[in-house]
């Protein structure tokens, strides 16, 4: 609903008197028309600070909304928030059926933030060229990302899936066996992705 806002009337109003002017009436009449040259001189003064305080603050607002949207976005699937160097032959492939966006952030064993990918809903992703080694996968749900907070305004939850990920490399003769994790993320009662209560990894800018 909307609120309308009524602001009090500026403009000068008049009062008309009428009577007899006994006394001093031509004299009279050069003090009304010294008072209204002045009060014109004024308005136009008025005038003139007025249009160029409108100016500065349509430019205000039209800053203010440019710092808005670009504060509050909704990036494409495979935006990468956080990368590293990935020279690897690991696969990760996940599947958004949540009906939210989500980030999914790639951590070493003890939680530094490697890949953060941004994953919109009823959508999928690949993150390749994954080292050797042992790594944890965070989530983040909400709606309007914010870059540089490296959060979500409205942050609908924190997920961690709860088994270590294991990528491994082997060369079996003249092939590379190599490790391919995919994971689905839907919206259940049971589920490996635990919420809250630990330290999500830091991805602000």
């Amino acid at each position: 609903m909307r609120s309308r806002i009524s602001l009090p009337d500026s403009r000068v109003k008049s009062w008309n008197q009428s009577g007899n002017c006994p006394i001093s009436c031509s004299m009279m009449y050069s003090s009304l028309q010294l008072s209204y040259s002045l009060r014109d001189r004024l308005r136009a003064r008025q005038a003139f600070l007025i249009r160029p305080l409108l100016s500065a603050a349509l430019v205000i607002l039209i800053l203010c909304s440019i710092s808005v949207s670009q504060s509050a976005e909704r990036p494409e699937t495979g935006t990468y928030i956080r990368d590293t160097t990935r020279n690897g032959y690991g696969l990760l492939v996940v599947y958004n059926n949540w009906t939210m966006d989500t980030v999914a952030v790639l951590t070493d064993r003890w939680d530094k933030p490697k890949v953060a990918v941004y994953l919109r809903a009823k959508d999928a992703l690949e993150i390749d060229g994954i080292k050797d080694g042992e790594y944890r996968l965070y989530f983040t749900i909400g709606e309007g990302w914010n870059s540089s907070a490296g959060k979500f305004n409205e942050v609908y939850g924190y997920y961690h899936y709860n088994d270590p990920m294991v990528f491994e490399t082997n060369d079996v003769g003249d092939e590379i066996e190599y490790t391919i994790l995919e994971l689905d993320l839907y919206e259940a009662d049971a589920t490996n992705f635990m919420p809250g209560r630990f330290q999500f990894p830091d991805i602000s800018s």
